[in-house]
């Protein structure tokens, strides 16, 4: 309705006034405003860009308004013209002349190597092997997951929120310490600190520290679970967590945090696997032990590891 979206709006002209010089309660309740509703976080978005963009732009000084001397010049704009409607018509008229051109960069690495990337907003990413990231110059609060697997530490800017694309789904940060893997055409994201808002096909979903999402890259197929903080980006100790997935995704995580070559026979690709385990990165060590655990045997040919369901005969 057109007045809940003014109401949006309003309040979120609020909270970017009160933002300047907030303390730690008025961030928290901040923050439990933005995921009281979808419609909270877009009405916030759309003001403190519009905000942005006036500040970056000249206007002649107006003369001064009654009652209104003592507000800071570049908050003006929000009483002048009407408010709301006024703002979002400089913003209209600005975007296509100030909106920094796409600066796009990739960083990947192979599988069994490990990239730790810091960007100038202060977000740190950890990378796992086998993982493409897409980043911009021209705006470090945007980045797209390729392929692989990534831990998320980013710095939390309310007027400029972190967004991570994987396919046709999107992860902003909400202050948040999160983990995203991208395989196969599924993504998961699980929450370690602060929460996120994920975004597929129109609809938005927050989530909080334990909590777990996957989805098809269009956005489909989703479904909802609850993880051990501690487990969440594991794979940067060698612990890792599955619940159910085919240890066809157990071997190729091993594969790209690694480099281990496994080969499943028969049927094993298939079959699910629960459970939190141990890898040292010595594949002597580590392939033996998942045979034993999964009820396989194995042998090794080259550079590859073959796994057999017990009682299948060797070629």
């Amino acid at each position: 309705m057109q007045v809940e979206t003014t109401d949006a709006t309003e309040r979120a002209i609020a909270w970017q006034l009160r933002l300047a010089e907030a303390d730690e309660a008025c961030w928290a309740a901040f923050i439990a405003w933005l995921e009281e509703s979808p419609a909270h976080a877009d009405a916030y978005d759309r003001v403190a860009a519009a905000d942005r963009l006036i500040v970056a732009a000249r206007f002649p000084e107006p003369l001064p308004e009654a009652g209104n001397d003592n507000l800071p010049a570049p908050r003006r704009w929000l009483w002048w013209g009407g408010g709301v409607a006024a703002a979002a018509a400089v913003a209209l008229a600005i975007v296509p002349t100030v909106q920094p051109r796409a600066q796009t960069y990739q960083v990947a690495t192979r599988d069994g190597q490990r990239q730790t990337i810091a960007l100038d907003d202060g977000t740190r990413i950890e990378l796992s092997g086998g993982t493409r990231l897409t980043l911009d110059r021209a705006n470090p609060r945007v980045a797209t997951l390729d392929r692989g697997e990534a831990l998320f530490q980013v710095r939390h800017d309310a007027a400029a929120p972190f967004t991570l694309k994987v396919g046709g789904v999107a992860v902003q940060d909400l202050g948040t310490v999160f983990n995203v893997s991208h395989v196969a055409g599924y993504m998961t994201v699980a929450v370690s600190e602060g929460s996120v808002a994920f975004q597929a096909g129109g609809a938005a979903t927050t989530l909080h520290p334990g909590d777990a999402l996957s989805a098809r890259d269009d956005g489909t197929g989703l479904a909802r679970t609850r993880v051990a903080t501690d487990l969440i980006g594991g794979w940067r100790s060698g612990r890792l967590s599955f619940a159910g997935q085919p240890l066809g995704e157990v071997a190729g995580s091993l594969k790209r945090l690694y480099g281990t070559e496994i080969a499943l026979r028969g049927t094993l690709s298939e079959r699910p696997f629960t459970g939190v385990v141990h890898f040292s990165g010595i594949a002597d060590r580590d392939v033996p032990r998942l045979a034993e655990l999964i009820g396989a045997t194995w042998r090794r040919d080259g550079d590859q590891w073959i796994l057999e369901p017990q009682g299948a005969r060797a070629p």
